[in-house]
């Protein structure tokens, strides 16, 4: 959507980031902080980001599967995703 469209129309605050986009960021998160390769990933978006409002990616690795999120501006999970790591 261009943002008229998603502000007046849609009536979202600002223009939505692209949900792949996401998952890709927090697959590099996993890529920078992780020395194993990925065997297996997933993720799910449960609530839209926008381009005007910061958002955090925050991932916990355990036991060779990683736990990712990325939050919205107000705490909100807006997308989850698991890595599993090869060993």
């Amino acid at each position: 959507y261009d943002r008229p469209y998603a502000t007046h129309e849609e009536g979202y605050p600002g223009l939505v980031v692209h949900g792949p986009l996401t998952a890709v960021l927090l697959m590099e998160l996993v890529r920078k902080h992780v020395n194993q390769p990925v065997r297996e990933y997933s993720f799910r978006g449960l609530a839209p980001l926008f381009d005007l409002a910061p958002f955090r990616l925050a991932g916990t690795a355990d036991d060779g599967a990683v736990t990712l999120e990325a939050l919205g501006p107000d705490g909100t999970t807006a997308m989850s995703a698991s890595a599993e790591l090869a060993v």
